[in-house]
């Protein structure tokens, strides 16, 4: 079942979130994306940050928060460990679809 993950990083501006897309090597109009991200959004809110995605299922949010998104924020320094807000999927639409891997 697709889920939203919803997380707030109070305190954390826009160079922190841009220094873990490039840890992430997520930076660039080509990247990469990991394994079961649908869609990804980010952008600041008046405490921090905010990132919004959609993921086809939990299994591939908790293997990329373990295995890519924790590491990341521990080089990058200066970030509080994520507690993100997760969403079950009842319905969605989009006009985009989920890149190709």
């Amino acid at each position: 079942m697709a889920i939203a993950m919803i997380v707030e990083f109070n305190g954390v501006g826009i160079e922190k979130y841009n220094a873990v897309m490039k840890e992430l090597k997520l930076d660039k109009s080509n990247a990469q994306w990991p394994k079961g991200v649908i869609s990804h959004l980010a952008g600041p809110i008046p405490n921090g940050f905010q990132v919004v995605d959609v993921w086809e299922s939990q299994a591939a949010w908790d293997t990329f928060l373990t295995n890519q998104l924790i590491p990341a924020i521990t080089r990058v320094g200066g970030i509080p460990k994520p507690s993100p807000r997760i969403i079950a999927i009842h319905n969605s639409h989009g006009l985009a679809t989920p890149a190709t891997r």
